[in-house]
């Protein structure tokens, strides 16, 4: 949001100095004399860069709930397809959240630095194990396919 309106007001500033510099030459342009007529200056505007307004990537939230929602039914899934990686994929998956719910206790609490790389840590973390389970879950399907003759 800070970005957002950073980037606004250098518009507002680029757009305010355009107009000076347009009034400031056009004032220029009408000294005249009695002996020859009013010479007209034309207005050059120098190429203006126009910036997009800069807006945060900002991950919306029902999309990472439907991500970990998601992830957490594949999960359901795989107890039926591979039971024996059912049990390991959920005691990961629940330490992971377990430790995830400390580090958000104290997230208030602690510099930007830290929260940058915990956040981009666990962020790291769940999609990983949300692909091993996805993935545990496809291999399992496909033998049992396979297993079909």
């Amino acid at each position: 949001m800070e970005q957002l309106q950073k980037a606004n007001g250098r518009g507002r500033l680029l757009v305010g100095f355009i107009f000076s510099s347009s009034l400031l030459l056009a004032g220029c342009g009408s000294k005249s004399t009695a002996s020859s007529p009013p010479r007209v200056q034309p207005v050059v505007a120098a190429p203006v860069a126009v910036e997009k307004p800069v807006q945060p990537v900002i991950e919306k939230p029902e999309v990472k709930e439907n991500r970990l929602g998601l992830c957490q039914s594949e999960l359901a899934s795989l107890k039926m397809v591979n039971p024996k990686a059912y049990a390991a994929r959920k005691a990961y998956f629940d330490n992971l959240v377990r430790n995830a719910s400390v580090y958000s206790a104290v997230r208030g609490d602690v510099n930007s630095s830290t929260k940058d790389t915990l956040d981009a840590l666990y962020k790291y973390k769940t999609n990983q194990v949300c692909a091993e389970i996805e993935r545990d879950v496809l291999n399992g399907l496909i033998r049992k396919g396979e297993s079909v003759k």
